[in-house]
């Protein structure tokens, strides 16, 4: 899947546009001297985008160990780095369905694999943790303009889950012609996404561009891989286990990203702990 045809596999599906504010602010954190009261100004200007912002911040994930109430204090405890991904988490859940309660689930594991995703990419090396997060986050983005679209795509979805001995994706376009894949790649587009993390989500189900990257960049190779580790700790530690991708996948990432592959277990158990020991310290 390593190109896609343009008038491919969209018919009836919408892909939602990038919102203003995401440029804005991207824009902002872009430039030489960033300007902190102009970025909280920006966020602010959405009330639900703000509040979305700092429940995520107040999360067990994060962990700052102090109670943020606004989007200067986010910045100031944050850094630009985390408010950017967080920024982006509120304004992709907007305009995928919000706070849906049959997406719960979707956007729970979307989270953590964008952190888990994030942690790992400082392991691992040779990726910026933020792209990582980015990745994390966007990756099965197609999934909820398919549920929309699809009514029985919940069914699709789950026997591609189970199957481990076929592609994810194949299994999709074998039944409804396209894939969560080919929109996520569309939609990371149309939000001006970057091109190593646009080509990774087209791909993230191939594990052959592991092992013969001779399509994608290194950086989308690696992007890959580290999400293949993520989406592991992630369903995990929410003890929604399905490892029919880290089976499929664990001897290509092992060979990516030059780890052994009992090395790569003992990277994933140790973030799955760490992950439940900072959900148990939050409950206590």
């Amino acid at each position: 899947m390593g190109s896609v045809d343009p008038k491919a596999l969209l018919r009836g599906i919408a892909i939602p546009p990038c919102p203003a504010i995401l440029g804005q602010l991207m824009t902002e954190l872009n430039s030489a001297l960033i300007n902190n009261k102009k970025i909280a100004s920006l966020i602010s200007q959405d009330v639900g985008i703000a509040a979305a912002v700092i429940r995520a911040a107040n999360s067990p994930l994060f962990g700052s160990g102090q109670r943020i109430t606004s989007i200067a204090d986010a910045t100031n405890i944050l850094g630009f780095g985390l408010l950017a991904n967080l920024v982006q988490e509120a304004l992709l859940q907007s305009s995928l369905g919000g706070n849906a309660a049959s997406l719960e689930r979707f956007w729970d594991s979307s989270r953590y694999t964008a952190l888990a995703a994030k942690r790992l990419a400082t392991v691992v090396g040779r990726i910026n943790p933020d792209t990582a997060y980015t990745f994390g986050l966007f990756h099965d983005c197609g999934i909820p303009l398919l549920m929309q679209r699809y009514p029985e795509y919940k069914n699709i979805l789950r026997a591609a889950n189970q199957d481990t001995g076929r592609v994810f994706t194949d299994i999709e376009e074998e039944i409804i012609d396209t894939s969560h894949a080919v929109l996520g790649y569309y939609l990371a587009r149309t939000w001006g996404l970057s091109d190593a993390v646009a080509q990774g989500i087209l791909n993230h189900h191939d594990y052959t561009q592991l092992e013969d990257p001779r399509n994608i960049n290194s950086e989308t190779h690696r992007l890959i891989a580290i999400n293949v580790i993520a989406e592991y700790v992630a369903s995990t530690h929410l003890r929604t286990v399905q490892d029919g991708e880290w089976r499929k996948a664990r001897e290509a990432v092992s060979l990516c990203l030059s780890y052994v592959p009992t090395d790569l277990d003992d990277i994933a158990d140790d973030m799955i702990y760490r992950f439940d020991e900072a959900l148990n310290h939050h409950d206590d």
